[in-house]
């Protein structure tokens, strides 16, 4: 709570609906994988590129970045699995120039 409570308070919000942008999103979810299930599990987290960042009996955490669009499908891939938890930061931003 006291290190939240140092946080600096918002300096400057840019707007880039009109400019060139480059954006991500980074979400971290726990889905169930059994020994059945978990290579499927490994393979479509290979193909999307994302990292699994613990292994437990019956689930995996994947850790997997990038747009909104590609964080989507991930998610729609791993519902079928089972998604247990979810944490996910939003978009965040920055100009291409």
């Amino acid at each position: 709570i006291k290190q939240l409570n140092k946080l600096v308070d918002v300096l400057k919000v840019q707007d880039f609906r009109e400019g060139e942008y480059v954006d991500r999103e980074l979400i971290l979810v726990k889905v169930g994988a059994d020994a059945k299930s978990r290579p499927e599990v490994m393979q479509i987290s290979d193909i999307f590129r994302a990292k699994i960042v613990d292994v437990a009996h019956k689930t995996l955490t994947v850790e997997i970045t990038g747009t909104e669009s590609k964080v989507g499908a991930f998610l729609e891939l791993m519902e079928p699995f089972g998604v247990r938890d979810l944490t996910r930061t939003g978009k965040v931003a920055m100009p291409r120039k």
